[in-house]
């Protein structure tokens, strides 16, 4: 994979977010707290993220590093998810994190955003 360094955030911030390259998908990965003060960057991340991939390949959010997922990232994540489906792109979750998967699952959202164990599972899942 190969990092944009335009995307990378300085030390400090609440959230920070590197984009990388992998077989055609955009990989957006995602550190700290995405809540009300940060929805907002990580939707603008993933709607830029749109503009590189060219389906089949996917805008895969790795979210491994999330310290803290409030109700606005859920928010933020359902509505890329559905403006990624409107232009025939399929928006992939990747998380081991069990507090990442247990949020997504409290919410009743498991089945809009299933989360896959890695990011090579999101590239090779069909």
């Amino acid at each position: 994979m190969v990092a944009a360094p335009d995307f990378l955030d300085p030390p400090g911030d609440l959230l920070r977010i590197r984009r990388e390259l992998a077989d055609g998908a955009v990989v957006l990965r995602v550190a700290g707290d995405v809540d009300l003060s940060t929805a907002g960057k990580l939707s603008e991340q993933l709607r830029g993220a749109r503009d590189f991939v060219v389906p089949p390949a996917p805008v895969i959010a790795d979210l491994d590093e999330v310290e803290f997922l409030g109700s606005a990232g859920l928010m933020a994540l359902v509505q890329e998810n559905e403006a990624c489906r409107q232009r025939g792109l399929t928006l992939r979750i990747v998380s081991s994190s069990r507090l990442v998967v247990r949020a997504i699952s409290v919410a009743g959202l498991a089945e809009v955003l299933p989360v896959l164990p890695t990011v090579q599972a999101a590239l090779t899942m069909t």
